[in-house]
């Protein structure tokens, strides 16, 4: 159905509290763009990465850079959202695309600068999916009740997940890519039955060990216990 899949990751700095009548319309500002790009078959066909450089801070906040590495020297000299946008829309290219997020919340972030910094939305990032809700419904993962972190799902997968590359955009990207490539192969079937014999198994040796401490506790306990009644003053 598609001609590429597109796998994108945006790392973001706040807007300076100075700037109020910005923050009613935009809080963040993309300060980097990691993507894959993946042929039909599922290869990766290439990478893109970059820097942007924020309209509304001069620095990165120092919790941004604590999270992700990103310093301020790193967003000086880069382009801007525009700039970066056009480079990012030409790097995709044409034909049949789809473009992969973990969350809807790049989408949001896209949508929302490029109408307040009047930059025109690109017409070939228009097809998008929330992997990050799609994910777990493919492969039928029940035990969680609220949404999977990026980490949760790559170590479900048994993906190694490095915690110092992590919160950077390409790394995600790629973290990402990793999920969407089985489910573009059809590798994710027999992976999935095979998870799902691993979880059966975990909780039926766990099921067994609670009753077997069970079984003990009460036999345990058993030897401490008297046929005759209680006497008055231990009974509440």
């Amino acid at each position: 159905m598609y001609d590429q899949h597109i796998i994108l990751d945006f790392e973001m700095n706040p807007v300076l509290k100075k700037y109020a009548e910005v923050r009613k319309h935009l809080h963040r500002e993309i300060i980097e763009i990691g993507a894959t790009k993946v042929s039909p078959d599922g290869r990766v066909l290439d990478t893109f990465s970059c820097f942007v450089k924020p309209k509304f801070s001069s620095d990165v906040a120092e919790h941004i850079t604590k999270l992700t590495g990103i310093k301020t020297t790193d967003i000086y000299n880069a382009v801007s959202f525009s700039e970066a946008i056009q480079s990012f829309s030409k790097w995709i290219g044409h034909g049949k695309t789809r473009i992969y997020s973990w969350s809807n919340s790049d989408l949001i972030q896209l949508k929302s600068e490029c109408a307040f910094k009047q930059v025109p939305f690109p017409t070939n990032m228009s097809r998008w999916m929330d992997f990050q809700i799609i994910y777990p419904r493919i492969m039928e993962i029940k035990q969680y009740k609220r949404l999977m972190s990026l980490r949760e799902a790559a170590e479900w997968y048994g993906i190694s997940f490095d915690q110092k590359g992590a919160h950077r955009a390409l790394y995600d990207a790629k973290i990402t890519t990793e999920l969407v490539i089985p489910v573009l192969t059809g590798e994710y079937v027999s992976q999935r039955e095979c998870l799902k014999k691993v979880i059966h198994r975990d909780e039926k040796e766990k099921q067994e060990t609670r009753l077997s401490l069970s079984d003990l506790c009460s036999g345990f306990f058993s030897q401490f216990i008297s046929n005759e009644t209680l006497e008055p003053e231990y009974v509440r």
